[in-house]
């Protein structure tokens, strides 16, 4: 009998010990103050309305890897969603309307390759500018209004279930194991790895910085691609600002998760974890009515708490 292979779970768990203790302890308190937290029902329902997040956090974790940034992943999800309104209230069929989209955002993303990893802009400044020219655009295409779209077969993606879970959920944990095996499984994914880690070793080794970053950033829009499908058809729309404050979430939920921001660390497994955690400490703040103020002090504390811990780990081991 064949032996069944767990190293690619092995890998979410590897090295996050500290974020596995701490989803405990968030439930267990939050269930504590109120035991209508820890209901499957509940629970599903908070990790649901954290699928679009988890897309972009691994698009965007993919890209800090190499040592980069992307801070166009808000503006891409919003101008995939009002493209695939656009395009749908205009006559085309879904399918066409996604697989058009899908094109444009890898468009935009071969575009942020080129102007990070070819004409070596620091990622952040050069996704800053291609981040402005998309939100410009969404917002003449929509004239500032939502565009609604209202096609059947399209809202099953944002609104429908499979079984008992939610299709986005089950949606979210098939690109994360494609993820998984991607980042871990392959040379490409190994080799960006090493790109961000040390880029003159890349070199040596024959590596490509400029198509490993290239990679990177193309993997980033098909996961707001992802993110877009979900979020639109849940709204049943497409809107030029749905997604703008994601780009700080997603940021905050990748470092939660252990990404470093100076390339060459972190997983998606990490990352995912980071997603769970901010989802949950959002849920359970909202649950028990903590104010919008006192929610951005308990996450930022938590996030140095996280910091601390991994850094003073990194320095222990070294002694």
């Amino acid at each position: 009998m064949k032996k069944i292979d767990f190293s690619i779970m092995k890998k979410v768990f590897s090295g996050n010990s500290v974020l596995v203790l701490l989803v405990i302890i968030i439930v267990l308190v939050f269930g504590a103050i109120d035991p209508q937290f820890i209901r499957a029902a509940n629970l599903i329902q908070y990790l649901t309305s954290g699928v679009a997040l988890g897309f972009l956090t691994f698009g965007l974790s993919a890209t800090v890897i190499t040592g980069n940034f992307d801070y166009s992943i808000g503006s891409m999800t919003s101008f995939g969603t009002v493209m695939m309104a656009l395009l749908m209230s205009n006559g085309v069929a879904m399918i066409a309307a996604l697989i058009i989209t899908f094109l444009l955002l890898l468009m935009i993303g071969a575009v942020n390759g080129v102007v990070v990893g070819y004409l070596k802009i620091p990622g952040m400044l050069g996704t800053l500018g291609t981040s402005s020219v998309i939100y410009g655009t969404s917002l003449v295409l929509t004239k500032g209004q939502a565009i609604a779209a209202d096609n059947e077969a399209y809202l099953f993606f944002g609104k429908s279930d499979l079984g008992t879970l939610p299709f986005g959920l089950i949606f979210l944990v098939v690109v994360f194991v494609a993820s998984m095996i991607f980042m871990h499984k392959t040379k490409t994914g190994r080799s960006i790895y090493l790109v961000g880690s040390s880029p003159k070793a890349a070199k040596f080794t024959g590596i490509s910085y400029f198509k490993m970053v290239l990679t990177a950033h193309l993997y980033s829009a098909a996961m707001c691609f992802c993110g877009a499908v979900v979020l639109g058809s849940k709204m049943a729309s497409g809107r030029a600002d749905v997604a703008d404050t994601y780009i700080l979430q997603a940021v905050t939920a990748a470092v939660f998760g252990g990404i470093s921001i100076k390339g060459g660390k972190g997983s998606i497994g990490g990352a995912l974890l980071g997603v769970i955690i901010f989802t949950l400490l959002t849920s359970g703040f909202t649950m028990i009515n903590v104010s919008q103020f006192y929610r951005q002090v308990a996450t930022g504390m938590l996030l140095l708490i996280i910091l601390f811990i991994r850094n003073f780990r990194i320095i222990f081991a070294k002694s």
